[in-house]
């Protein structure tokens, strides 16, 4: 058995309709099947802008997750570089110490590399 085509089943309902009803019921129903067409273009519109709206806030949260990685990548390259110093820091501060136990040296921890 074959599917019926829209147009079929809407000529089916339309003659039901002109056989059960009288013509000023007939003509309210064109009126209230008239009205749901239109809700229910209505709704197609919503439906389709809320896709677009949710793509456009995909795409938004894409490039700011992409940002934040980006952030985060560059708080741990600057994360390495200060553990990094701090260790050198640390080396250089002891160096000095050693250095000033036998009368030289700078206590600070800096240390001038000019002679």
């Amino acid at each position: 058995m074959t599917q019926p085509t829209l147009e079929a089943a809407q000529a089916k309902i339309d003659g039901l309709a002109r056989e059960y009803f009288s013509d000023s019921d007939y003509e309210l129903f064109c009126a209230v099947l008239l009205q749901l067409d239109k809700y229910k273009a209505l709704a197609d519109s919503n439906r389709e802008a809320m896709f677009i709206q949710d793509k456009e806030f995909s795409q938004h949260a894409e490039i700011q997750q992409a940002e934040i990685d980006s952030l985060r990548r560059s708080v741990d390259y600057w994360q390495r570089k200060c553990t990094l110093l701090f260790v050198e820091n640390d080396r250089l501060v002891k160096e000095s110490e050693e250095g000033a136990e036998h009368g030289g040296g700078n206590t600070n921890g800096a240390v001038s590399k000019c002679k």
